[in-house]
């Protein structure tokens, strides 16, 4: 008898659980080339959805395909694309003028949606009359840009972060820090909560499970942390699978879960060929 419970759409983290760095994580190509390749009972639809900031999804379809993983933009949402998309449908865009804390990935989607956007390296962003700052993973982060994040803040923009994830795995097994560093700068020097569109927010996930025409409970979510991967799945009703290659360790696991129950997942696997 066919297995007919078997998920629609499979949404990917990509740090952590289909690469650490410049690295693929063992077994994950693998993963996703049968998954591309399942049929019955009905053919599988795969999404990738990151909360780094930092890389056009162009980037990441490269690196994907690069590490035997191919994939295309559509099926890519990164915390920049979900923020751009965010403030089209609810705050407007025509005549806007965003500063961009962050890497090229920021730029590039706020430019799709016609903001206008200035560096925090340029002149103009001393002076201009910002109506958002949009901050993620700025791995140029320095004095002045806080600075400048901090002022257009206080002269009135809007504050948004892409995402507040701390950290993010590397290849070697190695931590580096994330875009939460560099959010939690500007909020300190502000006293403003920033507005957080990644993930545990849910309006990537929401994106998907729109484009790709399905339920909640006809996806799964699967990622490397409890805190933004699993819990923005929970948050939906989404089957949510931890996989411990990246972030988090099974000992970190328990205590979390005891400590959080919102964040149990529905599945625990130490590597993804292990993926239903």
């Amino acid at each position: 008898m066919m297995n007919t419970s078997l998920p629609r759409v499979y949404v990917f983290d990509l740090d952590g659980v289909l690469y650490r760095g410049a690295d693929a994580v063992d077994g994950a190509a693998e993963t996703v080339t049968r998954l591309r390749e399942r049929t019955a009972p009905y053919p599988a639809r795969l999404y990738f959805l990151t909360n780094n900031s930092s890389q056009r999804r162009s980037d990441y379809v490269e690196k994907l395909t690069r590490l035997g993983m191919p994939c295309t933009e559509g099926e890519v949402v990164t915390s920049a694309s979900a923020t751009a998309a965010y403030i089209a449908q609810n705050f407007g865009t025509v005549g806007k003028v965003a500063l961009a804390v962050g890497g090229v990935g920021i730029r590039d989607e706020l430019s799709r949606v016609g903001i206008r956007v200035v560096r925090t390296d340029e002149d103009e962003a001393d002076t201009a009359d910002f109506d958002y700052v949009v901050v993620g993973l700025a791995r140029d982060f320095n004095y002045q840009t806080l600075l400048r994040g901090q002022q257009a803040i206080f002269r009135g923009a809007r504050f948004i972060a892409t995402n507040r994830d701390g950290q993010f795995p590397v290849e070697g097994g190695k931590t580096t820090p994330g875009a939460g560093a560099v959010v939690a700068a500007l909020e300190a020097c502000t006293d403003v909560v920033p507005l957080v569109i990644g993930k545990p927010e849910t309006h990537g996930l929401q994106t998907i499970l729109t484009d790709a025409g399905v339920s909640a409970s006809e996806a799964v979510m699967i990622g490397d942390r409890l805190d933004t991967d699993v819990l923005c799945g929970n948050r939906l009703g989404m089957p949510s699978v931890l996989v411990l290659t990246g972030l988090t360790t099974m000992e970190q696991a328990r205590e979390q879960i005891t400590r959080f129950p919102e964040r149990t997942p529905g599945t625990i696997l130490t590597t993804l060929r292990e993926l239903a």
